[in-house]
């Protein structure tokens, strides 16, 4: 049966200072927003709920040290009070995980580099 496919919003962690989200972290995908492209992780919560989350700077580089399918708890601290190279204050999360708690993801299929002439597409 033919469905529509609804997009759900990612949720902005910054809005949520102290609070925790925990559940296994299952990747990231890449969006191009307004301005840039933009990272969106997506964590399963214990229920089964997947939950999106808009990345920034300190939540990209805790989480790109770990797996998908390992569990995590991921907390928003606030703006830290040290400034970057444009003289903003920066979001500061702290994210901790359980390296022997897994989720088992079953691994895409890699894309060719090259996969050729494609066939005659009517669009």
């Amino acid at each position: 049966m033919r469905q529509e496919v609804k997009v759900e919003s990612a949720v902005n962690l910054t809005k949520y200072p102290d609070k925790t989200l925990e559940g296994y972290y299952l990747g990231h995908k890449i969006v191009t927003g307004r301005f840039k492209e933009q990272l969106i992780h997506e964590v399963q919560k214990p229920d089964g709920k997947k939950v999106s989350v808009y990345g920034f700077t300190s939540l990209n580089i805790h989480l790109e040290q770990v797996d998908p399918g390992t569990y995590v708890w991921i907390t928003y601290v606030g703006k830290s009070q040290d400034r970057n190279k444009y003289g903003n204050q920066v979001h500061v999360c702290k994210v901790e995980y359980d390296f022997e708690k897994k989720l088992d993801i079953p691994k895409q299929p890699e894309m060719p580099d090259d996969p050729g002439e494609p066939d005659d597409v009517p669009f």
